[in-house]
């Protein structure tokens, strides 16, 4: 009546929606999620209030900001919060779970995935990185054009052409490095890059330790491409949580710290061919 249209046609053996009524069946089961995920909400938030912060905390995150960044984060939160059981996982390993299955996700990009927030924690900067063993053997390049004929390792997709939009202050260059190895993991491709392979383009922060030891070297100093966002994606049901919300805001203060945080060294020890971390 409140519709104003009939949702069944009723026999005397079986009840048939309308079109009417199914279009409104999808309707409900949306309400219906909604009201499931703000109970949800309310009892973690109850929890909260009532117990303090306990429990378990789950946490997916892309390869190179797992003991980079995340590791650490959870370090500083176990120490406001001990009583919590955590879990890490890398995305795309074996067995990692899907994103229904955590409570956040570390990521360059969130998944586009019903009811999901991707909240920005900061940018990351990209430089060109080369050995000092490779240097030694192909020179280091002064100039966009001498770049070009140099060897890269590259972190792409199966079959993906790589290119990269380089920036200076004054000026723009679009890049299509010579490929010699491509990779998809950024641990991966740093280790390349340390023994020799190619030049190659990392984050910053990733890259901190080894130039600080020697065993990588900052490539055309002052060209870089646009910085990229990281997000913390999680269900926005979830975040009402003190627990969560409590760790997503640390994560955001410790985002430009986050090079101090990394401190897995490989090194490039000429033809020995061996590394440390």
């Amino acid at each position: 009546a409140e519709l104003g249209a009939e949702l069944f046609v009723r026999s005397t053996r079986r009840i048939t929606p309308t079109e009417a009524g199914r279009a409104f069946y999808v309707h409900c089961e949306s309400l219906l999620d909604e009201v499931k995920g703000r109970l949800e909400a309310a009892q973690t938030e109850i929890n909260d209030r009532s117990k303090g912060i306990g429990g378990s905390l789950s946490v997916l995150a892309d390869s190179h900001f797992s003991t980079s960044f995340v590791c650490h984060v959870l370090r500083l939160f176990l120490d406001r919060y001990p009583e919590i059981c955590y879990r890490i996982d890398v995305a795309g390993a074996e067995g990692s779970p899907r994103m229904e299955q955590v409570d956040c996700y570390i990521c360059a990009k969130p998944p586009d995935h019903p009811n999901l927030v991707g909240k920005q924690l900061g940018r990351l900067t990209h430089s060109l990185y080369a050995s000092q063993r490779y240097v030694e053997a192909h020179g280091m390049p002064a100039t966009l054009d001498e770049l070009a004929h140099h060897k890269a390792v590259v972190l792409s997709a199966q079959d993906q052409d790589v290119e990269y939009r380089l920036r200076s202050c004054t000026d723009s260059c679009l890049l299509r490095p010579r490929l010699i190895v491509a990779t998809n993991d950024y641990w991966t491709m740093k280790t390349l890059c340390i023994e020799g392979f190619g030049i190659a383009l990392l984050p910053d922060f990733f890259t901190r330790p080894e130039v600080d030891n020697g065993s990588l070297r900052l490539v055309l100093p002052g060209w870089q491409p646009e910085p990229t966002r990281v997000y913390c994606a999680f269900q926005k049901q979830s975040y009402m949580g003190r627990k969560l919300r409590a760790f997503v805001d640390l994560m955001e203060e410790s985002f430009e710290s986050m090079g101090r945080f990394n401190s897995y060294v490989g090194s490039d020890l000429g033809a020995s061919g061996r590394a440390t971390s």
